[in-house]
């Protein structure tokens, strides 16, 4: 039966790449280049330094490349194993054929495994192979390589395949929606664990432990195995094999134990993803009286925008980048062995570079949330269009929840931030007023072109942005910011720096003309604080308000004529020539 299922899975990933449009075909070429280019370029650099590279600085480098490996498959290969284990087209006719469940989970495991998996495989082989080549390894080398290697790709997308089936049982089906949210916030912190672990193990840093050709990781860590394996039998030495067979050992209890939960993580959670298992709501015998009120127009769209927002936790993804943002750094930085308190006390320092971190971070969220406002509506477009409702109460209606939800987020996290570094009550207040006006632009500019590239797909909701708009949309975020952050550097830069200024100035070459400029400016603000104030912030609420007029404008029009939203049902693929059979 297995060898059925593979010959039918071979015939349709060969159709499906007959089936390809020109672009995906030129898609592939250019990762496959980009594949080649970085194992070529990761030989070459192994290839210059195989004689001079210490064994304990190399074997350090393979056990962290371990970590990689399966830090990558987690990250990148859990949404491929769950679209292959719940998402995919042929698993409806599967299960209605007398095929062991076990047999279809094996198809899918292999096909799993071809995709980025044997990517990391070839990534990580193929340059050691080279240093082999180069140090003449013994032949015992090549073998023990690519079965440590295997050992933890398979190791790697075991962890992946047992996190899909684990959850799937412990989320109800009526929330199915939220599972890639889940899986995506576990899949993040698991990497950033495994990521941290050499530095939580010991009191030096990784570097440090590295150039001194200490080992990364305890003995009995299995990467350390593995890459014991690996430098052993590169000099013929016999005891490669102990560490050798405890990373197969190991690799195959991964399999056994992800294996084990097929019968009721692999089937029945796909049926309980394909029927739901939400009750229904009992009938109530009184009719509960409910008061409602009647909000204006733009405020009414904000409120709907909200409560679809808050009913599927697939919309706070945008929010995912913080963790790596702000919360992973200060785990990182308190796991280092220093202490908030050595961050106290400057406020004339802390508080700009913060300033700062937060604009960056307003404009990667702002704009992107405004955006994704328009694709949300989805199919259900139309009814905007019926609706007694001006364009321009629809455009200010999306751009004021898109800009207040991450303005009260980040203004919380930057109140205690505040409060640990010891910021004054006019800092905050002249912080939070300063970044409400600039981060208006961000979303209007978001939300204008929301309405130009607006996509919408089922099955991928966090995609709500054609890619070249997604593109545009980063780059002129980061334009705006910079055309903004002018004058609001120069509120809150202090006046101490002109010192620092007026030595940089004597530099040559355009950060010396920086440096001058900067220099005359706080000249000024030094002779005449209030009248530069003043004008730094006219300047800003030009620059603010009014490319935020400018573009809610252009939003609604857009609206008003009407706004087209890609929903992701056509194809890029094309038929097979008439005459052939798709077997």
């Amino acid at each position: 039966m297995m060898k059925v299922l593979l010959r039918n899975q071979l015939k349709m990933f060969i159709n499906t790449i007959k089936t390809q449009s020109n672009k995906n075909y030129i898609g592939y070429a250019i990762s496959t280049i980009l594949l080649g280019v970085v194992i070529y370029f990761m030989s070459k650099g192994i290839w210059s330094i195989s004689q001079s590279i210490p064994k304990p600085i190399l074997e350090g480098i393979i056990s962290y490349g371990f970590i990689a490996v399966i830090g990558f498959i987690l990250l990148v290969g859990l949404p491929q194993v769950f679209k292959h284990l719940y998402a995919a087209t042929d698993l409806q006719m599967l299960f209605t054929m007398p095929i062991p469940t076990r047999n279809i989970f094996w198809v899918k495991y292999i096909q799993s495994f071809i995709g980025t998996p044997l990517g990391l495989f070839l990534v990580f082989v193929i340059p050691l192979v080279v240093y082999g080549i180069a140090v003449s390894a013994n032949i015992l080398f090549y073998p023990v390589l690519i079965l440590v290697t295997l050992s933890f790709v398979i190791i790697g997308l075991s962890m992946a395949y047992l996190l899909n089936l684990v959850l799937i049982q412990l989320i109800p089906g009526n929330r199915a929606n939220e599972f890639m949210t889940i899986m995506s916030a576990l899949s993040g912190l698991i990497v950033y664990l495994l990521f941290v672990f050499p530095n939580i193990t010991s009191d030096q840093s990784m570097t440090e432990r590295l150039m001194s050709g200490l080992p990364l990781m305890p003995e009995w860590v299995p990467m350390s195995w593995g890459s014991s394996a690996i430098m052993e039998s590169a000099t013929g030495s016999s005891q490669f094999l102990l560490p050798l067979v405890l990373v197969l050992l190991l690799a195959g209890v991964s399999v056994v134990i992800a294996t084990s939960l097929v019968e009721k993580g692999f089937r029945t959670g796909w049926i309980r993803l394909s029927e739901g298992t939400g009750k229904k709501s009992k009938k109530r015998s009184k009719k509960s009286k409910i008061k409602t009120s009647i909000h204006h127009p733009a405020i009414a769209i904000g409120i709907k925008e909200w409560f679809a927002i808050k009913r599927d936790m697939r919309e706070w993804l945008v929010f995912m980048p913080l963790i790596f943002f702000i919360i992973f750094p200060v785990f990182g930085f308190l796991s280092s062995g220093a202490d908030l308190s050595d961050l106290q006390g400057h406020n004339e320092i802390s508080w700009p570079i913060t300033q700062g971190v937060l604009l960056f971070v307003y404009a990667i969220f702002n704009g992107s949330m405004a955006a994704s406002s328009v694709a949300r509506e989805g199919s259900s477009i139309w009814i905007l269009r019926t609706l007694p409702v001006s364009g321009r109460d629809i455009a200010v209606g999306k751009l004021w929840i898109s800009w207040l939800l991450p303005f009260i987020l980040l203004t919380v996290i930057e109140c205690i931030v505040g409060v640990f570094l010891g910021f004054t009550l006019v800092q905050f207040a002249i912080g939070i007023v300063l970044k409400a006006i600039i981060t208006v632009g961000i979303s209007s500019v978001g939300l204008w072109l929301g309405t130009v590239g607006a996509k919408y797909n089922s099955k991928n909701p966090q995609a709500r942005l054609k890619i070249g708009t997604a593109i545009i949309l980063m780059f002129s975020s980061y334009i705006y910011l910079a055309l903004t952050a002018i004058p609001y550097i120069f509120l809150i830069v202090p006046i101490d720096a002109v010192g620092v200024t007026a030595e940089m100035g004597n530099t040559s070459g355009f950060l010396g003309f920086l440096a001058n400029v900067v220099f005359t400016l706080l000249s000024w603000k030094v002779s005449f604080p209030i009248l530069t104030g003043v004008i730094g912030v006219i300047v800003m609420l030009i620059l603010s308000i009014g490319i935020a007029t400018i573009f809610v404008r252009l939003s609604a029009n857009r609206f008003d004529r009407g706004v087209v939203i890609d929903m992701g049902h056509g194809s890029n693929s094309k038929p097979l020539k008439p005459g052939r059979s798709l077997y």
